[in-house]
């Protein structure tokens, strides 16, 4: 309880009297500094319980930024902080020692450069993250509560997640351990895993678009290296809730193993551009699982809608381009002149 009160009172301090806003363009690089990491911690350094202003500019980073002060970051949408080195991540951010209410990161590029992972967040209570993209993460875009230092209460709206170079199959877009956290309007392209919500429980997911097989197969004959074993949603926190999230061009759609999981109002859909064959729509290992108010369109002739084992109910489905005597669990009824299914592969493409 003492340390608890120190903690309390020196997050107070932070907040109230020491907080000083400033700008990177203050930290010019030192004599002998060929990359903006010194540069960078210095100026995080500078500002605990503060905002530090981060103009537009390639920010090149050979060792991991850390946080740690209740600093937060306001990046004007073309400041891109870039690795050049290998390393774990490119920014981690831990206030896990002390907190305060409402730190954020806000716009900005983090480019993993396949080189690291983007950003670390860990040890936060409230905290937002918004308007930021994600690119080439080497493991992971986003690790959230990576090293279960505990969090919980993360907005995360608008955040972009894309690969634009090879070599990074495997990968994870946002791998989430914390719980009580909504993720909102965030969009996923060529990750192998979209949103790996791996422990914690009753994070919410609303209009999440995972989506990929832009970049090509690594050989000839192979997968689209992104889409080898991809998953887009994969669920193992308890009491998640997916709302109207779009699982597009994936292995597996959505893969759950965990307790009362929601899927309401979400949507499959496999683009056969990229070739994607043999695919599970939903597959589901352990739990109990409502599914209702979703959208199938018939991925391939070899798919599944449903592969697995656990408690399930469906309600109100909607089916696309299958047939009337495959297992369509929960389907509405429709007469037949209600739709023109052979038009709808076409009209979703276009």
């Amino acid at each position: 309880m003492r340390n608890a009160t120190v903690c309390v009172f020196v997050a107070i301090c932070i907040a109230t009297t020491a907080a000083a806003d400033h700008s990177l363009s203050e930290f010019p690089r030192a004599n002998g500094e060929y990359d903006d990491s010194a540069r960078l911690q210095r100026a995080v350094d500078a500002t605990p319980g503060g905002v530090l202003h981060i103009p537009a500019g390639v920010y090149l980073v050979s060792s991991t930024v850390s946080i740690t002060n209740l600093c937060s970051l306001d990046m004007n949408k073309s400041a891109i902080l870039r690795a050049v080195k290998s390393m774990p991540f490119v920014l981690r951010v831990n206030n896990a020692s002390c907190n305060d209410y409402n730190m954020f990161i806000i716009g900005g590029q983090i480019d993993g450069n396949a080189l690291a992972g983007c950003m670390m967040l860990d040890g936060f209570f409230h905290y937002t993250l918004r308007d930021t993209t994600f690119l080439n993460g080497r493991k992971y875009g986003l690790s959230v509560c990576g090293e279960n230092c505990g969090g919980a209460e993360l907005v995360a709206n608008n955040l972009y997640f894309k690969c634009i170079k090879p070599g990074l199959a495997g990968n994870t877009a946002v791998y989430i351990r914390g719980g009580d956290s909504h993720y909102t309007d965030c969009i996923v392209v060529d990750y192998t895993i979209g949103f790996h919500l791996a422990k914690g429980g009753s994070n919410r997911l609303t209009r999440c678009h995972v989506w990929g097989g832009l970049l090509p197969a690594p050989r000839k004959g192979e997968p689209r290296e992104m889409l080898k074993e991809s998953i887009n949603f994969k669920i193992n926190g308890a009491a998640a809730i997916l709302r109207d999230c779009y699982a597009d061009t994936g292995e597996i759609g959505f893969d759950i193993d965990a307790w009362d999981t929601r899927i309401l109002g979400c949507s499959y859909f496999n683009n056969k551009v990229f070739g994607l064959d043999n695919i599970t729509v939903f597959r589901h290992k352990y739990g109990r699982l409502l599914v209702k108010d979703c959208t199938v369109v018939k991925p391939s002739e070899h798919s599944k809608v449903y592969d697995g084992c656990g408690t399930v109910e469906w309600r109100d489905m909607m089916y696309v381009n299958y047939s009337s005597n495959e297992q369509l669990p929960g389907a509405l009824k429709f007469d037949k002149q209600d739709i023109d299914e052979s038009k709808v592969d076409k009209l979703l493409v276009e």
